[in-house]
């Protein structure tokens, strides 16, 4: 994999796991400088942090990705046309629903009771403290994690082994870092089928698109604003 994809995949864990520090420190200065309660404060210390870390990785990756030539083999070749690709956004999104339901069935004849997923849960309680935090789910994450998981991880990868098990390794990281092991199936087979768009498209553009617009049904769903 190029050193450059190497560094911007340390970069993305570096911040992603500076919560531990940022966000303590936030929570301390709002708690200092406003009349929040201490559980608001940290509520609004996870969101500032989520959003401000996301944007810095976005301002480093992004040069660090498109100011040298493409060495990414998943990109070679003719890219889907635009009209089309719209189309692989919203079948995209289809699948990735369908896997869902296949996978919370899987999981709970497993574990025997249906349960909800810790991270999303988490996410939606969030977005009902700090509304603008529909802003990270729904724009920011996605951006950062089809930029990180697919095109740097598993399109660094597809260079130096087969493609399949490079999307196997890429979806695993990928659901391992998302902290919610009970759910680590879904997460998972969610990065396969993102895999496969980027592959089948060859544009990024059509992953981030059928994982945010994804994300934004998932939550408001969860918000009760769609089907509420």
């Amino acid at each position: 994999m190029a050193k450059r994809y190497i560094t911007i995949v340390l970069v993305y864990l570096l911040l992603l796991f500076s919560a531990s520090i940022g966000i303590p420190i936030v929570q301390h200065i709002l708690l200092s400088t406003t009349s929040l309660s201490a559980e608001s404060a940290a509520s609004y210390g996870m969101v500032i942090w989520s959003i401000f870390s996301n944007l810095l990785s976005l301002a480093i990756i992004i040069p660090m990705l498109y100011r040298k030539p493409k060495d990414n083999k998943i990109e070679i070749g003719e890219k889907t046309k635009p009209l089309l690709s719209i189309v692989w956004i919203i079948g995209g999104v289809i699948g990735l629903y369908v896997a869902q339901i296949i996978c919370s069935v899987i999981i709970t004849m497993i574990s025997g009771e249906l349960s909800n997923s810790a991270n999303t849960e988490l996410l939606v309680d969030l977005t009902k403290a700090a509304p603008i935090f529909l802003i990270f789910i729904s724009i920011l994450g996605p951006i950062l994690e089809e930029l990180v998981f697919r095109k740097v991880v598993f399109g660094g990868l597809s260079n130096v082994m087969n493609i399949h098990v490079a999307a196997v390794i890429s979806s695993l990281f990928f659901g391992l870092l998302h902290g919610d092991i009970s759910f680590l199936l879904t997460y998972f087979v969610i990065g396969l089928i993102l895999c496969f768009l980027y592959t089948k498209t060859k544009r990024i553009a059509v992953s981030m698109g059928a994982h945010i617009l994804m994300n934004t049904i998932v939550l408001l769903v969860s918000l009760g604003i769609i089907g509420g």
